[in-house]
């Protein structure tokens, strides 16, 4: 493992975003590649973790092999799933979930990667067997991970690229927010996101990282899967560095899982060097045809395009090793390395986010593995059972638990009593009155109503008005807020000082501590929507319901609906007030809603 700017691989790239392909047939890899478990370690310890990982690599891809080859399909269309990139994921997940996890913590699971959920939450005992046969069915499970849908423990829906691996963040702002407000709520631990690299792609994604309030939130952690595959291709160009530096400019610590254990003592072994500058400074699509070479081209593949000198060195180093050891060691990648993993994982610091980039194949373990044409391949019905093989079960009897008498069983069943979570106390809204008693005056304009609406509500329905939190994207003054934030205050993780408090002319009262009521947001819809998204399932998560209210522009809503609506299908409930309308601030000209509905060629409706 190392920090912040450690050695790289060549590669990284995952494009998580779905689409019907063609049926795939992808020939096995070389001999003596593909017929190990995921990793020989050293450790006993190690050695079990290993054993897991390959049970639930195994599971993982019967899973989604039974949803395409194993029940009726009248049609003849193809179910789908990601089997490569689910083997990318499983040492990952093996690693998180059985030596790290605790109960308080909560993870949100890339979306192709649903498939190692499940087999994880079956070997743990929270998944019952009928369910295995039902991926991408109706009632079955779900094709990504879904908090409100699947049968087994899913925390964050996840799904539309981006938005599932930061929706740990606002849960985390949400959990403090709460936390302030109401002290007997349950105490929660890290939010962790795995994610794709690809994912990192997405807009979403940056505007959550350098909102000024993350780079407070130790709790934070995404594990990143960097297996340098897309859905399309191998992805050309090695972007670490870059990553690198700007979650460090954003406050994030930065870990990075490179190379395996075995790799990196022949590195640091008399001549070492060689090859790790050979594999460093190697392209990621030379790298990826290294992985489908046969083991006796490996060699060769290594020397080619070097100088003499470079040769020599390089040839010192990989000569002493046969075929299948030299094919065998550069795939020893840190994401594969379940110590490595457990090693970064104890190494996140606490006061600040925490972003760790692990190395990958994507198709690890799998006859698909590091194919570029991979991403919606399945295996065939006799490469299953030479995976079958190599996990020591039965193609025709898939679903098997370990022994609980054997190391592995027991520790599935110490690592299910550890995440076993506790009940909480849930708490209810007061009943909101069907009126105030406000009398508006014969002119108003709708976002003053809004704002005396807040204020009488305070006074008339107090305990109502207690759970109500307003969030908006720097525009609470200009929605009318005033008057609310003014009575409540903003909510902060940390107090700031209001310097204009002693300031006679200014009428708004901006002090921000842990008891306010309203959450000031930049300009990024998306982040306005998705933290709305997750105050609007404190009650589920933690016993503590909120009524959150966004305040946004409407010419924006278009931006910020995507988020939003999906915060609903992950559980969420908020509401969402747009204003102005293009007439109620000031005129707003072709901006306004009225851009919408007289574009060309665009039909519009509006409901009475």
């Amino acid at each position: 493992m190392t920090a912040a700017h450690g050695s790289q691989p060549p590669h990284d790239g995952d494009h998580e975003q779905d689409r019907h392909q063609f049926e795939t047939s992808i020939q096995v890899s070389p001999p003596g590649t593909n017929d190990r478990p995921l990793r020989a370690s050293a450790s006993g310890e190690d050695r079990v973790l290993d054993e897991i990982a390959q049970r639930v690599l195994w599971l993982a891809t019967s899973i989604i092999d039974r949803a395409n080859r194993g029940r009726e399909n009248p049609d003849g269309v193809k179910v789908g799933g990601h089997q490569s990139s689910s083997a990318s994921m499983a040492g990952i997940m093996t690693a998180l979930w059985f030596a790290r996890l605790r109960s308080i913590d909560r993870v949100s699971v890339k979306p192709h990667a649903s498939p190692v959920l499940h087999a994880i939450n079956y070997l743990l005992g929270d998944l019952a067997e009928h369910h295995l046969d039902t991926l991408r069915s109706r009632g079955g499970l779900q094709p990504y991970p879904s908090r409100t849908k699947d049968p087994d423990t899913v925390d964050f829906s996840t799904g539309s690229v981006g938005i599932g691996a930061t929706a740990p963040i606002w849960a985390a702002l949400s959990h403090r927010y709460v936390s302030d407000r109401f002290p007997d709520t349950p105490r929660a631990g890290r939010f962790y996101s795995l994610l794709g690299d690809a994912e990192m792609d997405e807009g979403a994604v940056w505007e959550a990282i350098i909102d000024p309030e993350v780079r407070t939130l130790g709790e934070i952690v995404w594990i990143v899967d960097l297996n340098r595959q897309s859905l399309d291709r191998v992805i050309p160009d090695v972007q670490i560095k870059r990553l690198q530096g700007m979650f460090a400019a954003a406050g994030w610590q930065v870990l990075t899982c490179p190379w395996g254990r075995r790799l990196e003592a022949v590195f640091a072994a008399p001549g070492g060097q060689a090859l790790k500058d050979r594999l460093v400074s190697m392209p990621n699509p030379e790298y990826q045809r290294l992985l489908r070479a046969h083991p006796t081209e490996v060699h060769d593949r290594l020397l080619a395009g070097l100088d003499e000198s470079a040769a020599t060195a390089l040839r010192a180093v990989i000569d002493p090793f046969s075929p299948d050891e030299i094919a065998s060691l550069i795939r020893d990648l840190g994401g594969h390395d379940l110590g490595q993993l457990v090693e970064a994982f104890e190494a996140i610091d606490d006061d600040r986010p925490t972003v760790v980039f692990a190395y990958t194949i994507k198709g690890k373990g799998l006859a698909t593995e590091g194919h570029p044409g991979n991403h919606a391949a399945q295996l065939t019905e006799a490469q299953m059972r030479d995976l079958a093989a190599a996990s020591g079960v039965d193609l025709d009897d898939p679903w098997v638990r370990f022994d609980p008498d054997t190391p592995a069983g027991r520790l599935c069943a110490q690592t299910a009593e550890r995440l076993r979570r506790e009940g909480h106390e849930t708490h209810t809204v007061a009943e909101v009155p069907a009126e105030l008693g406000f009398s508006p005056r014969p002119t108003i304009s709708t976002q003053a109503t809004l704002g005396r609406f807040l204020s009488d509500l305070k006074h008339v329905a107090p305990e109502v008005a207690r759970r109500v939190v307003t969030v908006s994207p720097d525009v609470a003054t200009s929605t009318n807020l005033g008057g609310w934030i003014n009575k409540t205050g903003i909510w902060s993780p940390a107090g700031r000082e209001d310097w204009f408090s002693d300031d006679r002319e200014r009428v708004l009262k901006w002090q921000e501590g842990s008891r306010g009521q309203h959450i000031e947001m930049g300009i990024a819809e998306v982040n306005l929507v998705s933290l709305a998204g997750e105050l609007g399932t404190t009650g589920s998560r933690w016993g503590q319901p909120l009524l959150p209210i966004a305040t946004i522009y409407d010419p924006f809503i278009n931006r910020a609906l995507e988020p939003w609506t999906f915060s609903l299908y992950a559980g969420g409930r908020s509401i969402m007030v747009g204003t102005p309308s293009g007439v109620t601030l000031a005129p707003e000209g072709g901006a306004g809603r009225t851009s919408r509905s007289t574009r060309p060629r665009l039909l519009w409706r509006s409901r009475a």
